[in-house]
């Protein structure tokens, strides 16, 4: 390790986040996932309904299944309580807090391994990777991977220096992770797993079998407690969980179905040139030294993972990257100080000198990430088109705003041919939303009309003039079509809307128009 010791060089990175998180959601018109919508509408129904499993705004007057466990939403409902702020704008207030603490903690983790030059570079490598801007999404997710980090971190210390409450702190993070996302949940335990039993063999010390036992078997526990408690309070919702269990364990790659593999350019794109160079010099240092092997483990094991589509597992690879990318920065900030110390540069000049260097290298490739389309917005594709889901465009907004000046009650629900920006319009105007756009507008639908409408308690109808099929000039006039979509199916017109034609489609009185949207009143 390079005996250059200055601590103050820990702070670099964890300002520039901070600065850089707070820049883009001042100038950002909203949270900068689609996905946060869908969890701010779970934090409403809590809100409504208290601690439930049913979301009413969604999929009314039914309700959609809530698939994930309360901690986000209670995380966010106590933050908007406590500052006064939205549940939007408390969304926000995680987008700039959650990249920082993750970087607080890949910064002290390299630190407390590598020295304080290591801790600065992999801060800086972190911010140079495309994945630093999926730690800027206020999602579940986002805080998963931050309590994940900590707990491989504290389980290697644990087997690393016999230290059993280490592995409780890793327990701990493991329940903090489940009761927030369980996919990463799933990972973790996985990861856990295959790391103990590499270090085994690898190490063959014993004591990593007492490590993992006290690891598994107090998780084991909690995950019985649990479900007891819920057989108790809904059996049905008990026998669904344990069907789920038995269905996964039966056919294990069911977690994967549906995923997107990534192309070789795209991969490298995302985890970016500099963590990746640095990154295998300090896995090479690490097998080489000796040095923290756990690293460099955990770094070969995410890299299979996130690539088992070699294998014809469908993994989603953009998904999995941040827990390669992580491990990665760790070995890149150890490269960085191996080569410091091989070349005999003690010299605080040109260490000063070199990560100003690498520094401007990170923010230039910052500067291309932030620029990147996909990360400014959220799209959706589908056999038509592609469109851009969030955050909301300035025709959207003039429809949420309007909607806002409306006294609209939780009885009464909107329908709208765009699912996405429906989702978009009922958390944020806490406004129910139908399903089954066609069903109560395609004119040859027996429910469309305003009775059956009214019977349904749909007051309002959104209509987004923007999607209209490719074909339109086969149509001879205008119905809805439905179509396919990544998350929600989307819903388009087989002719531009206009002044002569919207009546073949109307249901109600119109009420609002602008460029896009026209909103129609049920009476």
């Amino acid at each position: 390790m390079i005996k250059y010791e200055n601590k103050k060089l820990l702070i670099v990175p964890i300002i520039l986040t901070f600065l850089i998180a707070l820049y883009v959601t001042l100038t950002t018109n909203g949270p900068l996932s689609w996905d946060i919508y869908t969890h701010i509408n779970y934090s409403l129904a809590y809100l409504i309904n208290g601690l439930t499993t049913t979301d009413p705004l969604l999929n009314a007057p039914i309700g959609k299944t809530i698939g994930y466990a309360p901690l986000f939403h209670i995380l966010l409902i106590l933050t908007s309580s406590i500052s006064g702020l939205s549940l939007i704008q408390s969304a926000q207030v995680f987008q700039v807090v959650f990249v920082t603490v993750a970087v607080i903690s890949v910064v002290y983790i390299s630190h407390k391994l590598y020295g304080s030059v290591a801790g600065c570079v992999s801060g800086m490598l972190l911010l140079a990777s495309f994945m630093f801007t999926r730690l800027l999404l206020p999602i579940p997710e986002t805080i998963a991977v931050i309590f994940f980090l900590w707990g491989v971190y504290f389980y290697y210390m644990a087997i690393d220096n016999e230290n059993i409450w280490y592995v409780f702190i890793s327990v701990l993070m493991g329940l903090l992770i489940l009761a927030v996302h369980f996919s990463t949940f799933v990972y973790y335990v996985a990861i856990i797993s295959a790391l103990s039993l590499i270090y085994l063999i690898l190490s063959r010390k014993l004591r990593v079998i007492s490590s993992y036992l006290m690891f598994l078997i107090p998780l084991l526990v909690v995950l019985a407690i649990g479900y007891m408690m819920i057989n108790m309070l809904s059996p049905e919702k008990a026998l669904e969980l344990l069907n789920g269990t038995f269905s996964i364990i039966n056919d294990p790659m069911s977690l994967f179905m549906g995923q997107k593999a990534m192309g070789l350019e795209r991969y490298i794109k995302c985890v970016s040139i500099l963590p990746l160079i640095l990154g295998i010099i300090g896995f090479v240092y690490s097998i080489k030294n000796r040095k923290h092997v756990f690293i460099a483990i955990w770094a070969l094991l995410a890299f299979i993972i996130s690539n088992l589509h070699w294998i014809g597992v469908p993994v989603y690879t953009y998904r999995m990257l941040i827990y390669f990318v992580i491990p990665t920065v760790l070995l890149g900030g150890y490269a960085f100080s191996q080569l410091l110390e091989n070349y005999k540069k003690d010299n605080n000049k040109f260490i000063y000198m070199s990560i100003v260097v690498l520094l401007l290298l990170s923010l230039i490739s910052l500067g291309f990430s932030l620029s990147d389309e996909s990360f400014q917005y959220s799209s959706v594709s589908t056999s038509q088109s592609k469109f851009h889901i969030a955050p909301p465009s300035a025709e959207e907004t003039e429809v949420i705003d309007w909607f806002k000046t409306q006294n609209t009650s939780i009885n009464e629900s909107m329908i709208t041919n765009n699912l996405f920006f429906g989702m978009i319009l009922s958390s944020s105007d806490v406004i129910p939303m139908h399903y089954s756009f066609d069903v109560y507008t395609s004119p040859s639908s027996r429910k469309s009309s305003s009775y059956a409408l009214a019977d349904e308690n749909i007051s309002y109808i959104v209509y987004d003039k923007s999607l209209v099929m490719n074909n339109s000039t086969d149509y001879s006039d205008l119905d809805v079509v439905y179509v396919e979509g990544d998350y929600y199916p989307v819903y388009y017109f087989t002719k531009e809307i206009d002044d002569y034609n919207f009546n073949q489609i109307q249901v109600g009185t119109k009420v609002f128009e602008n460029n896009r949207f026209i909103v129609c009143q049920v009476q």
